[in-house]
């Protein structure tokens, strides 16, 4: 049988967070305690009432456009598409046909942390185009539906891409990818959860060499027949969406095997299930009925939106973190995601150079240092920007969960945590003691000073060779059989004793010191 490939195209509702709805004066405010409360007489498409469309709506798009590439058109206008539904007062939706916002643009994928067959992917943007959302439907399980007109024309980005999407994995990273931009311009939170941002999946299985893509939609060659795609809608998390597709792409694979062929429809995703469930056949675009929205003119996208400049894209962001700063492909991804945990990281970065100079420990060097009993510390940046990065993403990003800590309000300023990092850098104070340190810094409620901490609370590195010397004279003695096999010459024991040691003093042993006392007193 020839090998066949998946062909998925995707498209992505984003709702913007513009003071005021797309038409009207009322307050975009979709999540408002109170149903039916953020309404006029444009959101119930009363008699006589008249669109005017938001400025700032339209300047946010434009922005989404050129984050990704697309071409702004010079002249834009809005379209009806009729459909009847409760959620639709008017009969039809006020959105974009052949004039949209934006069009013909691109976003790169980085893929390597998902071992997937390209490290990077490139996915084409076939438009960009603002609407009005519907009101939204609550439904009691005894057959009543009830609707709230608070969502109605909040401003609403539809972004269409190209077949280009090779794997669930990568529409599920097109996603999340999408998402940081939209919160890098800051023109939506973007939260799946609340609806804020939705994923619908074009899905079909081809046989491969048997197409072609052209314009935005796949053609068959050599008089080959296409599979009918198969729309997925209800996709309410990142999760999901790998999880719809991947179930999508082996039903049509058990079909085709069986022979059986299948209408173009759409499905919904049942989360609950793990499977996707017929709604109905697919509408085409002559069904919607399209014609040019009669009560708004034309416009020039591009005016409306003025003068602008886009922030550091997260793509952009994540390579510099990583060829900059030198920060591990992981905990630049996790750390450029985010604008309020990426600043942190660059102060943090930027104080962590001022530290490494100024602590005694760090030296410019080759190697250890012959005549001292310690570790010398180098000055290597990138080995200390390395320890940050995991620090942050791991140590701090945890004990932050576990006490409900957002970023936004984190006591801890960089220049302290730099500072607790060149601690441990430095060999001053030991992984376990630094971890309560920052627990302490934590929970404290007020911005502290790490070395003030670990000299109050005795955490700091015990290097003296008196004290450790007493400490490793008791273990030889409380463990012969121990020493024994390590003068016989059973190497790994060392690990053994040197932890028996560390033990003791609480973790605050320097091991470097405790290795040599060890080597020269059991010789």
């Amino acid at each position: 049988m020839p090998k066949l490939v998946p062909v998925i195209g995707l498209e992505i509702h984003v709702e913007l967070k513009t003071k005021a709805k797309m038409f009207c004066g009322c307050v975009n405010n979709p999540f408002a305690t109170e149903p039916n409360s953020q309404i006029c007489e444009v959101c119930l498409a009363q008699p006589g009432t008249l669109p005017v469309p938001n400025k700032a709506a339209i300047q946010d798009t434009v922005k989404i456009a050129a984050a990704l590439g697309s071409t702004t058109l010079r002249e834009s206008k809005f379209d009806r598409k009729h459909y009847f539904y409760p959620d639709l007062p008017k009969g039809y939706q006020i959105s974009q046909y052949d004039q949209p916002i934006g069009e013909k643009g691109r976003i790169t994928l980085d893929m390597r942390l998902e071992k997937n067959a390209r490290n990077f992917a490139t996915i084409g943007i076939t438009r960009v185009h603002l609407e009005e959302d519907t009101a939204q439907l609550t439904h009691d399980g005894s057959g009543n539906s009830l609707v709230n007109f608070n969502r109605s024309g909040v401003p609403l980005v539809e972004i269409v891409s190209e077949p280009d999407v090779e794997s669930a994995a990568e529409a599920k990273i097109y996603c999340q990818e999408l998402q940081k931009i939209f919160r890098a311009l800051n023109v939506s939170d973007a939260d799946m959860e609340k609806g804020q941002m939705r994923c619908e999946a074009n899905i079909s299985l081809q046989e491969e060499g048997g197409f072609e893509k052209k314009s935005g939609t796949i053609w068959p060659l050599s008089q080959k027949k296409l599979n009918s795609k198969i729309e997925v809608k209800n996709i309410n998390s990142f999760r999901a969406v790998e999880k719809a597709i991947e179930y999508e792409i082996q039903r049509q694979t058990e079909l085709i095997n069986k022979g059986e062929a299948w209408q173009q429809a759409t499905r919904g995703w049942d989360d609950a299930r793990g499977e996707t469930v017929h709604q109905r056949y697919k509408e085409t675009a002559a069904d919607y009925r399209y014609f040019p929205e009669p009560d708004i003119p034309p416009f020039d996208p591009i005016a409306a939106a003025g003068e602008f400049s886009l922030p550091e894209l997260p793509l952009v962001k994540r390579a510099r973190f990583e060829s900059e700063y030198g920060l591990s492909l992981a905990d630049a991804n996790i750390l450029a995601s985010d604008k309020q945990w990426a600043n942190f990281t660059e102060q943090t970065i930027s104080e962590l150079h001022e530290w490494l100079h100024s602590l005694p420990e760090t030296k410019t060097c080759s190697g250890e240092d012959k005549n001292s009993d310690r570790a010398v510390v180098c000055k290597t940046g990138q080995e200390l920007v390395r320890l940050s990065g995991g620090w942050i993403t791991t140590k701090l990003m945890g004990a932050m969960s576990e006490r409900a800590i957002d970023i936004r309000v984190l006591k801890i300023k960089p220049e302290n945590f730099a500072e607790l990092v060149a601690l441990i850098y430095s060999g001053r104070v030991n992984s376990t003691n630094a971890q309560k340190i920052l627990a302490a810094m934590l929970d404290s409620g007020v911005n502290q000073d790490p070395t003030h901490i670990m000299e109050e609370k005795g955490y700091g590195q015990i290097s003296d060779t008196g004290k450790i010397g007493a400490v490793v004279d008791d273990i030889i003695k409380n463990y012969p059989k121990q020493t024994a096999d390590f003068k016989a010459g059973k190497e790994p024991i060392l690990k053994f004793l040197i932890g028996m040691a560390m033990k003791a003093t609480e973790g605050a042993a320097d091991p470097v010191v405790a290795e040599k006392l060890l080597r020269a007193k059991l010789k």
